[in-house]
């Protein structure tokens, strides 16, 4: 922050200027970057001083879109999920095509249970950014736990069509391929998860699953018996190892 008086450059914290001492006059983006920075230190107290440094900010222009978008994400991490939202909603009221806060927004509505709210603020991102992956993503979670599945499948398809080492939605599309019994589909999404990750037990399991339900039983096993191997406390696949070894 520059002195008025003198032209010093002083760190953002400083109330005074550390060359001449004339009581230094913030601007709302000198509130938001200090309030920046408390939170990205990785101090215990960095999320209290950036509230406070946010707060400031607002003070001095309670319309400004940023600080909003920014205090909501403090109060979302500080456990505020209801005030996010508010927040969330007046960064709107000067910056209604930001597409980072519609998606902060779905974050906060999906924690919260509104799954409908959740999935309108996704498909705005999509509509603003067709390019922003993780709109995609959670739009397939949200459909998932509302129960419509086919919709949950048609987003996790784009995501893992626009690109292929996608994981976690690649698991996802298995589960969902699962859920509506298209087993072919479902051994081909684990696969390719196995084929970035193949560390992780949980999609062993549902792959050893999925090649059982389509009688491929000696795959199913070698799959299964990879998943405890990885977690020797997974009982699922214990219990169906057991059942195709009978």
């Amino acid at each position: 922050m520059r002195c008025e008086k003198c032209g010093t450059e002083n760190p953002e914290e400083h109330k005074y200027c550390k060359e001449c001492g004339n009581r230094l006059q913030r601007s709302v983006e000198s509130y938001i970057t200090s309030a920046l920075l408390h939170r990205r230190s990785g101090k215990p107290a960095g999320l209290g001083h950036a509230v406070i440094e946010m707060n400031e900010a607002l003070k001095l222009d309670p319309d400004n879109a940023e600080a909003n978008y920014y205090m909501g994400k403090f109060m979302y991490d500080s456990g505020f999920v209801e005030d996010a939202i508010e927040y969330y909603k007046k960064a709107f009221k000067t910056a209604p095509e930001w597409a980072d806060a519609h998606f902060a927004m779905g974050v906060a509505y999906y924690r919260l249970c509104h799954i409908d709210d959740a999935i309108a603020s996704y498909e705005k991102v999509i509509k603003l950014n067709p390019e922003y992956m993780s709109a995609y993503y959670f739009a397939g979670i949200a459909y998932y736990h509302r129960g419509n599945v086919d919709e949950a499948i048609r987003y996790f398809k784009e995501v893992v069509r626009r690109d292929p080492k996608y994981a976690i939605a690649n698991y996802h599309l298995g589960r969902a391929y699962t859920k509506k019994n298209l087993m072919e589909e479902a051994i081909e999404a684990f696969e390719n998860v196995i084929a970035v990750n193949s560390s992780d037990a949980d999609t062993y399991f549902h792959l050893g699953f999925s090649y059982a339900k389509r009688g491929m039983n000696d795959r199913a096993i070698e799959a299964l018996e990879k998943a405890i191997k990885l977690n020797p406390k997974d009982e699922n696949s214990r219990a169906l190892l057991k059942e195709l070894m009978w």
